[in-house]
């Protein structure tokens, strides 16, 4: 899900910075309101763990590769504010020292990933709790699962209208396939395969990390 530099257009990735850098400062203001020092060292470890899962990517069809990203285990354990902080500095750290991402493309990078998943997630589970669906470990699956389907998505949709919103003598200045290529090049695989995976391991990390460290949210 990491977009590098040049298959963005700089419009796109000017949008992408303002709106991630508006999220990110939200959730930084109401992280530090709530984090104390047990916390905040839980949630270095925790980052720590998110940055070593999304360095090993593995290949899917059609040529790409996938990883998982431990955000959604991350977002229950300490909330979406924690895991946006989290998630972002280590997007962040990817970025700028092992070239994971792009410079340029980080903000779109940041937002698909540090600030979308912790928001579907919260957001899928209150509402799974709203319909009365008791039952934790399945609110959990099923939340993890959307909001990885729903970063993938973002991603395909950002890449795919690059071809269509910016073209030069009808050839594409950027990335060069459309939406009926990229959805489905990245929709397949996490939907089939990665989306399943992520929510499955945070089915079974949340509850031993969460009495290991006595983590209370």
């Amino acid at each position: 899900m990491h977009i590098p530099d040049g298959y963005l257009s700089p419009q796109t990735c000017v949008t992408f910075y303002a709106a991630s850098t508006v999220a990110v400062g939200f959730a930084f203001a109401k992280f530090k309101k709530s984090v104390d020092e047990k916390t905040f060292v839980h949630l270095s470890v925790a980052s720590a763990f998110t940055f070593i899962v999304m360095m090993f990517n593995f290949p899917v069809v059609g040529g790409s590769s996938a990883h998982i990203t431990g955000i959604p285990l991350i977002t229950y354990l300490f909330g979406p504010f924690s895991s946006i902080i989290a998630s972002a500095v280590v997007l962040i750290i990817q970025a700028l020292l092992f070239r994971d991402g792009g410079i340029l493309a980080l903000g779109a990078n940041v937002f698909n990933m540090a600030v979308a998943i912790p928001l579907v997630t919260i957001f899928v589970d209150s509402i799974l709790k709203t319909a009365n669906l008791k039952n934790e470990k399945v609110r959990m699956f099923i939340s993890t699962y959307i909001s990885i389907n729903m970063a993938a998505l973002l991603t395909a949709v950002e890449l795919g209208l690059q071809p269509i919103l910016f073209t030069k003598a009808g050839k594409p200045l950027y990335f060069m396939y459309d939406l009926k290529t990229t959805i489905p090049a990245m929709m397949v695989p996490h939907l089939l395969m990665v989306g399943v995976i992520e929510a499955v391991l945070t089915v079974l990390l949340y509850s031993p990390l969460k009495n290991f460290a006595k983590i209370k949210k």
